[in-house]
């Protein structure tokens, strides 16, 4: 045995305590902590030491199949999880996660889960994100009472599934179900008292009437060109935005200045890119709308859209206040009298039922 060894067995558990006090320190002083693709199998056994100021946590892109630990995190707020792998044995009722009281913003995606059991979960979230699971089934829904901006895209529910979870959230305000295995509308969507945004592109029942409406547009004198691929576009490098999925540059043609939507990813949260690109080639005739001019699928799917010079984003991301809305900024700010809201809509929605209304934003 070493002599640096031997040393450190007879160091008297006073000493090191004192060693070990300063590290112990800096880390009760941790507000922020992370630990991404650190390699972790389990949450080390000093995330404890952070439990007086750490408020927000991001393990994602670890091989953790338990998140045993966290339960130690009595001031934890936000917790990303993503990509981690939590669906082999599954989130078990009543374990760890389940009871961290404060934890408002979690993020489960890509972890191989099959359940989404309420017991499972922290009772006060107000912001989850389970996309791209294999969510089938949900359990104890009652459990996400004060859930307002639910995020499910890319799992496996059918419409049973999403009435049960919108009829037992009474604060849901967002909720996003694209791509999943849905043939009907959920009803409890309808009655729901502020239920606002619902993505529900990507699914049976909506790809049905995208089909059928393309059929139409298509015929019509305002239809949307369809090139034969992307060589026809004068594609600028000027870039005007980009999301999750796509980057949006400046761009020419026929002569005239456009906005070319240009789709990298083939998943993002509100859909995948191809029901985007051909829920885009509806817009030609609708004049209250950015309409999209033309649209090509070779080398990779793309449209040229209406240019708006000079137009700037009224908002940004929300923000933990706001949960599901834009944070303005000040000075900013768009108000928009009843009737020119009306206008967005066009000139037939003041004879629109909320239920049409609703129908029609839940294909997007």
């Amino acid at each position: 045995m070493s002599a640096a060894r031997e040393e450190e067995e007879e160091e008297e558990p006073a000493s090191l305590l004192l060693r070990l006090e300063p590290t112990a320190s800096r880390l009760a002083s941790i507000c922020r902590l992370d630990l991404r693709k650190a390699g972790l199998k389990r949450l080390p056994a000093s995330i404890g030491l952070c439990a007086t100021c750490l408020e927000q946590l991001d393990v994602g892109g670890n091989p953790l199949e338990s998140l045993d630990g966290v339960q130690t995190l009595g001031r934890l707020r936000v917790l990303f999880a993503t990509g981690c792998a939590l669906g082999g044995r599954g989130l078990p009722a009543g374990g760890p996660l389940s009871r961290v009281d404060s934890l408002f913003m979690l993020s489960l995606k890509e972890n191989g889960l099959a359940v989404l059991d309420g017991e499972a979960l922290p009772p006060k979230l107000g912001w989850l994100i389970c996309a791209q699971n294999a969510i089938a089934e949900v359990r104890a829904p009652h459990r996400l009472s004060h859930v307002r901006k639910l995020m499910l895209s890319h799992n496996l529910l059918d419409a049973v599934a999403a009435d049960l979870l919108i009829e037992a959230i009474p604060a849901l305000e967002m909720l996003r179900l694209a791509c999943n295995r849905m043939e009907t509308l959920p009803a409890a969507a309808f009655r729901h008292p502020r239920l606002a945004w619902f993505a529900f592109g990507g699914n049976p029942y909506s790809a049905r009437l995208c089909a059928a409406a393309l059929s139409a547009a298509d015929a019509a004198a305002d239809a949307v060109a369809t090139l034969k691929d992307a060589s026809e576009v004068a594609v600028g490098e000027e870039e005007l935005g980009r999301g999750s999925g796509a980057v949006v540059k400046r761009g020419t043609w026929q002569g005239t200045p456009v906005a070319c939507k240009l789709w990298s990813a083939e998943l993002f949260s509100d859909g995948d890119a191809r029901g985007e690109w051909l829920m885009g080639r509806l817009t030609g005739g609708c004049a209250s709308l950015v309409r999209t001019l033309a649209a090509w699928e070779t080398p990779s799917l793309g449209m040229a859209v209406e240019l708006l010079e000079g137009a700037s984003a009224v908002g940004g991301p929300p923000s933990f206040a706001s949960v599901t809305r834009d944070a303005f900024v000040e000075g900013k700010h768009a108000r928009l009298t009843p009737a020119q809201a009306r206008g967005v809509l066009g000139p037939s929605s003041a004879r629109r039922s909320v239920r049409d209304t609703t129908r029609a934003m839940c294909v997007h």
